[in-house]
């Protein structure tokens, strides 16, 4: 799993990466510092929330999410019972449809692992 994570990190927009659990536990990450936690924490509860208003406006279960701030972007993914959550950095021509595309593969290479167990 740690392998999959570290390739989402060689993408130059690529600032973090964590595996969450929707209850906030750090599952895995890259981000290696004593904000992990929190951010795992926190991701959880957002995109909790997402899926919530998602489904008061009968859009159904949320799939993915992109949050854009003025230092970069923050974008969730379900796998199973888990968030991936990758953080970039704003650069001058960022690429985040190749970040969200990496997304979708690490998922489908992690989804097997966690729901095999």
């Amino acid at each position: 799993m740690e392998t999959i994570l570290q390739r989402l990190t060689e993408l130059d927009e690529v600032s973090g990466v964590i595996l969450v659990g929707k209850d906030g536990l750090i599952v895995s990450g890259t981000l290696h510092s004593e904000d992990e936690e929190m951010i795992g924490a926190l991701s959880a509860t957002a995109f909790g929330s997402l899926s919530t208003y998602s489904k008061q406006i009968n859009q159904g279960e949320i799939r993915h999410a992109i949050i854009e701030t003025q230092q970069g972007t923050i974008q969730m993914a379900e796998v199973g019972d888990l968030i991936l959550v990758v953080t970039t950095q704003q650069t001058r021509s960022p690429n985040l449809g190749r970040v969200r595309l990496e997304m979708k593969k690490a998922c489908r290479q992690i989804l097997p692992l966690v729901t095999s167990q």
